[in-house]
């Protein structure tokens, strides 16, 4: 996986992406990310749902010691390139997404996320991403793109 632009997180694994049926064109080619918006801190030690239990693990493993992991919402978004697609995050601003290229099921995604550094990065074929999206309410939020299920 390649990145462009300083983290604040380091980015994680891998995405599988779909290219949308009839996106036939380069112009108009979409991908098909889910997207959570995670609340991550060290008040108390929740993880809710605990499916993110995983993301905790990970995270320790990478030494960012959070305690508790909250999800905040769950949505699966296509993303396109012929405009960003906008994903509103609880601390008042708006994250986009962007397909900048699709290259032997590798597509190459910016994350645009204001008072943040934008980061151009290649999803492959499993696994999560999680970026860094800003303070919220005492922790940090987590953008994580991962495969829509099935």
């Amino acid at each position: 996986m390649r990145m462009h632009g300083v983290a604040g997180l380091a980015l994680l694994g891998a995405l599988v992406l779909v290219v949308a049926p009839g996106a036939a064109r380069a112009q108009d080619e979409k991908v098909k990310v889910q997207v959570e918006v995670v609340l991550a801190s060290n008040k108390g030690t929740a993880v809710e749902p605990a499916e993110l239990s995983k993301m905790k693990e990970t995270f320790q493993k990478q030494n960012f010691s959070f305690t508790s992991f909250k999800r905040l919402s769950q949505e699966v978004l296509e993303v396109g390139t012929d405009k960003a697609t906008e994903v509103k995050l609880p601390n008042g601003v708006n994250a986009s997404l962007k397909l900048l290229a699709m290259k032997g099921g590798i597509a190459t995604v910016r994350v645009d996320i204001p008072r943040q550094s934008s980061l151009d990065v290649e999803l492959g074929r499993q696994g999560s991403v999680y970026q860094k999206a800003g303070r919220h309410v005492g922790g940090e939020l987590i953008l994580v793109l991962s495969p829509p299920p099935k």
